[in-house]
């Protein structure tokens, strides 16, 4: 994907997000665009392809979505397709997930751990990144043996390394 395709997106989820938090739906409607993705997966070569008419795609839409999803994120949708932008929606709801959770005062902590993590540990890390981050914590937690031990966790743009194979990286470069 472009950049250039991160940047529309954004600016999509964020006039999304405003529709949304007019009519106090931010969260129903977060709700909805996943559901909404996985409702038209099955449709997605033809609500992509070039030479089908618009017409066609929304009626589609409408009849896939209908009772399912609400009507703002339904018009979201159809919008995307008047505008041959259909293709950014995955990115869309990814954006529109981060500008809701940052609404609600939670950031998200993707962690990568080299075994899986208990229960506890995984509480004890979100305590600990709270008192880091100075917000509520969701961890998305993925198991990567690659790390050989320890945890690597992103936030936003911080990337906090305490894998053993990032310290052996950063040993070597110090070495040399």
């Amino acid at each position: 994907m472009k950049s250039s395709d991160r940047v529309l997106a954004g600016r999509y989820a964020g006039a999304l997000f405003l529709a949304a938090a007019d009519k106090r739906e931010e969260q129903a409607v977060q709700a909805e665009l996943a559901a909404a993705i996985k409702l038209l997966l099955p449709r997605d070569a033809l609500l992509r392809h070039p030479r089908a008419a618009v017409a066609d795609k929304k009626k589609l839409v409408r009849a896939e979505l209908e009772g399912k999803v609400g009507a703002t994120t339904t018009r979201f949708i159809e919008l995307l397709l008047e505008r041959k932008r259909y293709e950014l929606l995955p990115m869309v709801a990814s954006v529109y997930a981060r500008l809701a959770a940052e609404k609600r005062g939670v950031a998200r902590a993707h962690v990568r751990s080299a075994r899986a993590l208990s229960p506890e540990a995984q509480k004890t890390l979100a305590s600990r990144l709270k008192a880091f981050a100075g917000k509520d914590i969701e961890l998305d937690v993925k198991e990567d043996p690659a790390l050989i031990g320890g945890v690597s966790v992103k936030i936003g743009d911080w990337v906090l390394d305490s894998s053993l194979r990032g310290q052996l990286r950063r040993l070597r470069e110090s070495i040399q």
